[in-house]
């Protein structure tokens, strides 16, 4: 594999990463949305509704906790990227500082 090929699969999986944190980081919003009223249970009553709430906590939390994990990756992935990148040019300059007449 190239090093142009490989700078482009580390691009394309860290955008994966946050295209995959950005829909999280939108069903956790949702998630968190979704809150209902004791009332809203009818007769079932006030265990269903600390049952439902317990459980739609978790699921936001969840989401939220899974969009910090997914963007951190596309983040490491952009840094590890950068650091080659910036290796590369390094290398490159002190090859060619190398070969120059002074």
């Amino acid at each position: 594999m190239t090093f142009k090929a490989s700078m482009d699969a580390l691009t394309a999986d860290a955008k994966r990463w946050d295209d995959t944190a950005a829909m999280l980081q939108t069903a956790g919003g949702k998630c968190a949305d979704m809150t209902l009223r004791a009332q809203d249970f009818s007769f079932l009553g006030g265990d269903t509704h600390e049952a439902y709430e317990a459980v739609r906590e978790f699921m936001k939390g969840f989401l939220l906790d899974g969009e910090r994990a997914a963007s951190g990756a596309g983040n490491a992935l952009i840094k590890v990227r950068n650091t080659y990148e910036g290796s590369d040019e390094t290398a490159k300059q002190n090859l060619k500082e190398a070969w120059e007449w002074h």
